[in-house]
């Protein structure tokens, strides 16, 4: 019987699609000393593990939960990773925006990767001073950087396949509509997606203030 390649979902998402993007959490672990991270709608997207020792994963999908079972995952995290720590790797197969088994204020980092508003629903896991990293795929950097719990801090940008550069330059610059609009959240609600705006990011970095 033909065996079937344990992180197959992964390299078919991410590798084979040069879209681990790995600079991007490396530069965000090292930079901001980040050691705990949640991962909402996550789906089997692991490179967080390879920079940050705990990295709780959250995600509706069933086959995530095999996936994450698997001991080859974790050994592949364990021999990739770039820090001293044993890795530490929590999966909860649940919708992210109802209750998570976590404690409220308890991480450094919030990742949302085209999983919705992931900045709202999970705002209250975020240590206050902790970081957002988000893009803004299904609208949801647009909808921190309105929101005033959140302060803009930073930006990713993708330089060549998996190689991003981190800028907190000319931040103003930023989220500008192409066409002059009100946003509120209520609209990015109705749209659920990333509106034009005249100068984009791969990732925006936002911290929580309050």
């Amino acid at each position: 019987m033909k065996q079937t390649n344990p992180l197959s979902l992964y390299q078919k998402y991410h590798m084979d699609r040069e879209d681990e993007r790995l600079d991007i959490f490396k530069i965000i672990a090292e930079k901001f000393k980040i050691k705990t991270a949640l991962y909402p709608g996550s789906f089997v997207h692991i490179t967080p593990s390879l920079t940050i020792p705990k990295v709780v994963y959250v995600d509706s999908y069933k086959k995530t939960k095999k996936f994450f079972d698997n001991p080859e995952v974790y050994k592949f995290i364990t021999k990739n990773k770039i820090y001293k720590e044993e890795p530490k790797i929590v999966f909860h197969l649940k919708d992210y925006q109802k209750d998570i088994e976590e404690a409220k204020q308890s991480f450094d980092l919030l990742i949302s990767q085209y999983s919705g508003f992931v900045s709202q629903y999970c705002k209250k896991y975020l240590k206050v001073g902790g970081l957002l990293v988000a893009n803004n795929s299904h609208g949801d950097a647009s909808m921190a950087s309105i929101d005033k719990d959140y302060e803009f801090t930073g930006v990713f940008k993708k330089r060549s396949a998996n190689k991003y550069t981190f800028s907190d330059a000319n931040l103003d610059t930023y989220f500008i509509p192409k066409k002059p609009r009100k946003i509120t959240k209520t609209y990015l609600r109705e749209i659920k997606k990333g509106i034009g705006y005249t100068k984009y990011a791969s990732s925006y970095l936002f911290k929580r203030t309050k």
